[in-house]
């Protein structure tokens, strides 16, 4: 039995724990015949093999993001995968032979963080770094500064799998039926068909001052952004698209803050819980709500903004 593909990547903001809720949301008549699905923002593509893996009728999949060094491993590993895992195979073993020395992985780590930051090798090394900081840096997290230099400290793991053979080789398979684009997400418009349904994970708008996770990219998605990606949504829904979106729950952090639910009060917006796995402190992870917003109305699984 084949093997199903998961995401190859530790991410900040992982949707695993939405596809329940975003299952419920689903057009039944559009996912019982052939459709297109398209992620514009695709991060670890937690939702892309969630539909890879589960809806057969899948005519096609379109996937994007602004982010080119991310969009590169997805590129990699669909048509290089077995260099990219002899690659990350020698990095796995040189990386687990240093433990037990801190002092020695960290020097390790700080030396292939600065390889990688020059951006100066080859694209399939390139994206094995990619992989190798993503399984070794604190809590998974992909963050760069202005000058897109990734700059996350390593984490603290014992010998992390760095090289999922097996997975990736699932990975590779899995996105021969995916067409991959790197670009601003309105770019992907130009690839619906007449059955098309878009699913939006953006940068996220933060929580407060100190939330703020979304340098995936070194152009920051603000505010201003948040209100094109609504505009943009408001254009699928003219041209009958379905589409959801995912967001922070800022009303749920301050009672006034009103943002999302002014910007989105012409569709339908349900608030469910999700877990912040990512903050210094560990007394401050746990559940807390988030939003999925949608034009999609046949189901009836939400309430309309107030």
């Amino acid at each position: 039995m084949e093997k199903s593909a998961k995401p190859f990547l530790k991410w900040a903001g992982g949707k695993t724990q939405l596809i329940s809720e975003i299952e419920k949301s689903l057009p039944k008549e559009l996912i019982k015949s052939k459709f297109t699905y398209i992620e514009p923002f695709v991060g670890s593509g937690a939702i892309l093999f969630w539909i890879l893996n589960n809806y057969p009728s899948l005519e096609k999949a379109v996937i994007n993001d602004i982010n080119e060094d991310l969009i590169n491993v997805y590129k990699t590993i669909s048509s290089n995968p077995r260099e990219l895992i002899s690659i990350l195979e020698i990095l796995q073993n040189e990386f687990h032979a240093l433990e037990g020395n801190e002092d020695n992985k960290k020097l390790y780590y700080y030396q292939k963080r600065d390889t990688y930051n020059t951006r100066k090798a080859e694209k399939c090394e390139q994206a094995a770094l990619f992989i190798f900081l993503n399984r070794t840096c604190f809590n998974g997290l992909y963050r760069v500064n202005r000058r897109n230099l990734y700059n996350v400290p390593m984490g603290g793991y014992k010998k992390p799998t760095i090289c999922d053979k097996e997975n990736i080789l699932a990975v590779s398979s899995a996105l021969q039926k995916v067409e991959i684009l790197c670009g601003d997400y309105e770019e992907t418009l130009y690839h619906t068909n007449k059955n098309t349904l878009f699913y939006f994970d953006p940068p996220y708008k933060p929580l407060n001052e100190t939330s703020n996770f979304n340098s995936y990219a070194k152009d920051e998605f603000n505010d201003a952004e948040q209100v094109r990606l609504k505009d943009f949504c408001a254009k699928l829904d003219v041209l009958n698209h379905h589409w959801i979106l995912s967001n922070s729950d800022v009303k749920g952090e301050n009672g006034n803050d009103e943002f999302f639910d002014d910007l989105y009060n012409d569709f339908l917006i349900k608030r469910v819980d999700a877990k912040r796995n990512i903050n210094s402190n560990a007394d401050k992870r746990g559940t807390l709500k988030e939003l999925l917003i949608t034009n999609i109305t046949s189901n009836q699984p939400y309430v309309r903004a107030i």
